[in-house]
């Protein structure tokens, strides 16, 4: 199986490489950086003008593109988010998203982005962050329903990750959301293995759906 991740140099992203290599299926990565032996291009998200380079420069059909990179920004209150630094968050969790959706879907046989349970929750502190998953979650709807690859996006749960620890790092009695995150973390390698298991099973689902992996059973 030949799979496409970007955002491989740590956390789900790494995972996932990890995981996929050790099956022995054929990985590729986009990103800023790549510790791993794949076929690689290297490339800051945010310049999506260019985002087209790497796709050509693969110039293969995938049977999975998992669109994992994101950025958390600060936890603080809504009214201390300016606009710019919205906009900054939106140009990697959903303008790239978009972009990569365009020049991967003549080429994917399933895409998945990379959601939260962020955009849904509405929890204090996660203002940017949050808002950005909940856009990309109606992009993932409204492609469903424009486009022929099956896309969806997925919430992976509370995995041990950089930005998990970011998280939990908050103010605790500021930010009710923190306590609670804390203690539903689950370790990366068990996340990983639940995420790859249910990108296996997702011709059950229809197109288009936001999937929380914590609400769905797979056998």
């Amino acid at each position: 199986m030949k799979v496409l991740i970007t955002g491989i140099s740590r956390g789900i992203g790494y995972g996932l490489v990890n995981e996929y290599l050790e099956r022995s299926d054929e990985v590729y990565g986009i990103g800023r950086s790549c510790p791993f032996d794949i076929p690689f291009y290297k490339i800051d998200l945010t310049n999506i003008e260019n985002l087209y380079k790497a796709v050509e420069a693969f110039n293969t059909d995938f049977d999975l593109v998992i669109l994992n990179a994101g950025i958390l920004g600060e936890i603080k209150l809504m009214k201390e988010w300016s606009v710019k630094e919205l906009n900054d968050i939106f140009m990697v969790n959903v303008w790239a998203n978009k972009v990569l959706i365009d020049l991967l879907e003549k080429w994917a046989k399933k895409i998945v982005i990379i959601s939260s349970g962020a955009a849904v929750n509405g929890n204090p502190g996660w203002g940017g962050y949050a808002l950005s998953k909940c856009v990309l979650n109606m992009m993932v709807s409204i492609y469903s329903k424009e486009i022929n690859t099956p896309v969806f996006a997925v919430a992976p749960g509370v995995i041990d990750t950089d930005m998990v620890r970011k998280v939990i790092s908050a103010e605790r009695e500021k930010f009710s959301s923190v306590e609670r995150v804390d203690k539903s973390k689950i370790e990366l390698n068990e996340g990983v293995r639940k995420l790859v298991k249910l990108f296996d099973n997702l011709d059950k689902f229809e197109s288009g759906r936001y999937i929380d992996i914590r609400n769905v059973e797979i056998d």
